[in-house]
């Protein structure tokens, strides 16, 4: 039995089978795209490379595609001229829903229905065509959250599921195809009319003209939150993003993939953030306290760095350490711990873990995201705080407060080095000076240079350049300042941040770069004397809450 590949929702299904077609929906993402690429180019719509990567893996012999892109255009016309398939056809589809947009889809699906018969030898089924109908997927009978936007692929979906608190309905249009079956008795030349109109009928995607129909997908009164996927190199998406965003009072998380296989870390920080910020996972987690201890702890297990902070059950900090995080998060936190002097494992009631690493911290007793660690922390220190700005070793993160300390909202930037403390470390290295010293180096700058890439590999060739043209290190490195600033400025943008501000990480003690954000904000930025900590901080003042609530670890 050969699969018939599809991708698009306004595929003709229900046809396709009634001709003894068996379709099947290429949605995997792909390991790389050595194919694609050779055949197109890096920049091109990463699910049209991934489709072509899946027709090569599975050895697909049969496809119908639907022009709902350029990019799929192109997909057509690669494998066309490849030649390896046995049958491929492209269903030209109408922009519009109105009557001659059925014509015209009818006398197209009449076109497709004679070609795949021809290759099949088959006659079309009315039997089989009825029985190919079937209802759209059920909704959550609870509270849920919606994938929407661009179609998500299978893996990013089964992680979806997997991480969160609530069911998760993928109402993209990978997986919210939906026509109701042909009326009883409706047969001859009328049925290919009706059924142009039933695949026309559809919610639209976003190819489509009609896109004010889409905000029925969100009025569903049981759904608490959207995360809207995005895929890269593609805007219709990114465009209704941004309209949504503003016009919306559900919770919102964009989840931007490239269609490849990706680990846990990064996708389950932001879920669980979204979560938190929901209170849908209540209560951090605090399994168990220590009785009869006099402190509590937070570890911030970062990529660089681990940070720890101790605090006594009045709530005041008692010790703290920063150490290298290294290949494990598990020895970070041991290393961290075993910096403190006087204070150990023994002495701490409730050890509560943050950070890309948390889940990774055996003597943990809780754990609780970065992002409502670092807001916990910034309201703790600066309560006027309105807007937290994180620049850590490898990511960076934006997040808005509420009056109370509250996460409001959040974006985050883990997919790129660019604009955190691991790309300032790459360029002191190019530059053959010391980290530290980058910090006021570009403070007695006298010539204004641009670093205009945003690729941590092409800014570095943008440095080798400068170097040769012998501009001096201090101009390079304010160019470099303002470059974060510009990618940082950005985030807090996104967010829809505004001041009051307080920085937090280790970036936070470069002065160049504070300086350069400062002037590109417009507002100064609250700092504390360790700007470190501001996570472990907040991940201690949880273990407090656990211990405090439960009556004190007598």
């Amino acid at each position: 039995m050969k699969p018939l590949g599809y991708t698009c929702k306004y595929t003709p299904l229900e046809l396709l089978e009634a001709l003894g077609g068996h379709p099947v929906l290429l949605n995997q993402e792909s390991c790389g795209f050595p194919y694609a690429e050779r055949v197109t180019h890096n920049q091109f719509c990463c699910h049209a490379k991934a489709v072509l990567e899946e027709c090569r893996r599975t050895g697909l012999r049969e496809l119908v595609l639907v022009n709902c892109c350029d990019c799929i255009r192109r997909v057509y016309d690669v494998l066309e001229a490849a030649g390896e398939l046995d049958f491929l056809y492209l269903l030209d589809l109408p922009h519009h829903a109105d009557g001659c947009s059925r014509a015209l889809l009818k006398d197209g699906l009449e076109r497709l229905a004679a070609a795949y018969a021809a290759y099949r030898g088959t006659r079309f089924d009315p039997a089989a065509f009825r029985a190919a109908f079937s209802p759209a997927p059920a909704l959550p009978e609870g509270d849920f959250l919606a994938v929407t936007g661009a179609r998500a692929g299978a893996g990013l979906l089964e992680t979806l599921r997997r991480r969160s608190p609530l069911p998760v309905a993928d109402l993209t249009c990978g997986g919210h195809r939906s026509l109701p079956p042909p009326p009883e008795g409706l047969e001859g030349p009328q049925l290919p009319d009706w059924y142009a109109g039933a695949l026309l009928g559809q919610l639209p995607c976003m190819r489509m003209n009609e896109i004010g129909r889409r905000s029925e997908l969100l009025e569903q009164p049981r759904l608490r939150g959207i995360l809207y996927h995005t895929v890269k190199f593609c805007d219709y998406y990114s465009f209704e993003y941004e309209a949504l965003r503003s016009r919306t009072s559900l919770p919102l998380l964009k989840l931007e993939t490239d269609f490849t296989r990706q680990g846990d870390g990064q996708l389950s920080t932001r879920l669980d953030a979204f979560a938190e910020q929901l209170d849908l996972r209540g209560a951090p987690a605090v399994h168990t306290a220590r009785r009869g201890r006099r402190y509590v702890a937070g570890i911030d297990s970062g990529s660089t760095t681990t940070n720890l902070a101790v605090l006594d059950l009045e709530g005041s900090l008692r010790a703290s350490a920063i150490v290298r995080t290294g290949p494990k998060a598990r020895q970070g936190a041991e290393k961290a711990l075993a910096a403190l002097e006087g204070i150990g494992l023994d002495d701490l009631a409730a050890v509560v873990a943050t950070g890309y690493g948390r889940s990774h911290i055996p003597f943990a007793t809780g754990q609780v995201t970065e992002i409502t660690c670092h807001a916990r922390g910034a309201h703790h220190l600066h309560p006027q705080a309105r807007c937290v700005i994180d620049i850590g070793g490898q990511d960076s993160k934006v997040i808005c407060l509420d009056e109370d300390g509250g996460v409001k909202n959040f974006v985050m930037n883990d997919k790129c080095a660019a604009g955190t403390g691991r790309f300032l470390e790459m360029m002191a290295r190019v530059l053959e000076v010391e980290l530290a010293e980058m910090g006021t180096l570009g403070l007695r700058w006298e010539t204004d240079l641009t670093i205009s890439s945003i690729c941590t590999v092409f800014a570095e060739s943008e440095v080798v350049s400068l170097i040769a043209d012998n501009h001096s290190a201090a101009d390079i490195v304010h160019g470099l300042n303002r470059s974060v600033a510009v990618k940082t400025a950005a985030l807090v943008q996104r967010a829809g941040g505004c001041g009051p501000y307080l920085m937090t990480g280790g970036v936070a003690r470069n002065q160049g770069v504070v300086q350069a954000l400062e002037e590109r904000l417009g507002a100064p930025l609250w700092i504390g004397d360790t700007p470190d900590l501001c996570g472990a901080l907040g991940a201690a003042l949880f273990a407090l809450d656990h211990v405090t609530d439960k009556g004190g670890p007598a």
